[in-house]
């Protein structure tokens, strides 16, 4: 798609973002799993085994990052297309308890049970937590990262942290939309512009709910920024500025 086009006159130009909505999702994604092979990388653990359980944007990002035999498992086979094809996938936890080199948990909110990872071990577990610099004290309530840590009997672990922008949770989506949503709001502070957009819809219920990972995929690839304005505006750089300011670290127990 072309960088921008006439308005309703030739007065007022529109802009688009070469960014996709799913280029903003695999930059937080890549920024999470840097975060946990970095991490791995400072212990001196290098995993022959993994098991990832959740199979959403950060756990594929994470299972794509490991230089190891990688199971993920989800109770939702419709998110099997995120994953690389050299990545095992399971539908549940069934059989897949025992000792693991590396356990990783992105389930987040309402996700496994501390019952689920009874029977699990690892040499490293880890943890994402769902809670984020601008969670409330609800979010925070539901949080069970400190005890699923617990439930595992692992010789390191750690809690992933993904903060930086005031989200109310460190989910991908969310913070995609979140970044959305500030770059609109950074895009109206420049002289000339109208008015800004994005493409913002309830993504996760056509693939969770509808089930429909294709047409998911087609509406991840809309321009992520769209902004009206008489004077010449860029668009990625808005959207950076918000990237940027997104981070991850491992916080060990």
């Amino acid at each position: 798609m072309k960088h921008h086009e006439t308005g309703i006159t030739e007065t007022v130009k529109t802009f688009f973002s070469t960014y996709r909505v799913y280029d903003i999702i695999k930059h937080i994604s890549a920024v999470k799993s840097a975060a946990v092979t970095e991490w791995l990388a400072e212990i001196d653990m290098k995993p022959e085994s993994a098991l990832i359980i959740g199979s959403y944007f950060t756990g594929a990002a994470i299972a794509g990052s490991l230089d190891c035999d990688v199971t993920v498992a989800d109770i939702n086979p419709q998110t099997r297309f995120i994953l690389d094809d050299n990545v095992n996938f399971q539908e549940g936890l069934m059989d897949l308890r025992g000792h693991w080199d590396l356990l990783v948990d992105t389930t987040g909110l309402g996700g496994v049970t501390e019952d689920e990872l009874r029977g699990i071990s690892a040499d490293t577990f880890i943890v994402e937590d769902p809670a984020s610099d601008g969670s409330d004290d609800t979010i925070r309530r539901f949080n069970r990262t400190r005890e699923r840590l617990r439930m595992v009997e692992s010789d390191i672990s750690g809690a992933l942290h993904t903060y930086g922008i005031g989200s109310k949770t460190s989910g991908t989506m969310t913070l995609t939309v979140d970044v959305l949503r500030r770059s609109m709001a950074d895009a109206l502070e420049f002289e000339g512009v109208l008015y800004a957009t994005a493409t913002l819809e309830f993504f996760e219920r056509i693939l969770f709910k509808d089930r429909d990972p294709e047409r998911f995929l087609r509406n991840l690839e809309s321009p992520a920024l769209v902004v009206s304005s008489l004077e010449d505006l860029e668009c990625d750089g808005i959207i950076e500025g918000n990237l940027e300011m997104i981070k991850s670290r491992i916080i060990p127990e």
